[in-house]
């Protein structure tokens, strides 16, 4: 009995664990970080950045507008909590394409929006690439948005 007893502890025990995993969490409604945001950058080495409007989308699907070019970046992220996401986002510098310009990848890691659903933050890793795959920058820093509404 004892066994038994230790045995259905132990499955309790790993089914909790996986209820409480982010894979699961993130399954229990809507995502909060999905609307439309005014992001501000602030790079570790240079102070404040770039400003963007960004567009995040239930099924993992996030578009950027940064105020730097009139071009569009898109990214795309998964649940990591129940109210955080990874970002992985990519695009081209102004004029860019793959003939010789440069490409850039960024990353959020751990983005989390604040418990009122109003605002999210988080660190952002920046890399850019030259045409034949070189690293040729980085940057990293804070992200900060606040969500835009209809009024």
């Amino acid at each position: 009995m004892k066994r038994l007893n230790a045995a259905f502890g132990m499955i309790l025990l790993m089914l909790s664990c996986f209820w409480l995993s982010p894979a699961a969490q993130a399954d229990n409604g809507p995502i909060p970080i999905a609307g439309l945001w005014h992001v501000n950058y602030t790079s570790d080495f240079t102070g404040p950045g770039p400003q963007s409007y960004q567009q995040w989308h239930g099924d993992g699907l996030e578009w950027e507008s940064p105020n730097f070019t009139t071009g569009q970046c898109l990214g795309t992220f998964i649940p990591t909590g129940p109210r955080s996401v990874r970002l992985f986002h990519v695009g081209w510098l102004p004029g860019g394409g793959p003939n010789g310009s440069v490409r850039f990848v960024l990353t959020e890691p751990d983005t989390v929006v604040s418990p009122d659903g109003n605002s999210f933050e988080g660190r952002y890793d920046q890399k850019f690439f030259d045409a034949a795959g070189n690293l040729v920058l980085e940057d990293k820093g804070k992200v900060h948005a606040t969500r835009l509404t209809v009024h």
